[in-house]
């Protein structure tokens, strides 16, 4: 899911104009987890 979101990314940004890059791969990569995180054990 991280290779889609990047290429998203790019294509956004080459659409609409803006810089490349990724800030913080880490928080991204934290954002895209927090719909697989579990609460009392459940997904």
């Amino acid at each position: 899911m991280l290779i889609e979101v990047i290429e998203l990314h790019r294509q956004i940004i080459e659409h609409s104009g803006g810089a490349l890059g990724i800030r913080d791969l880490g928080a991204l990569e934290s954002a895209l987890a927090q719909p697989h995180m579990t609460f009392g054990g459940e997904e």
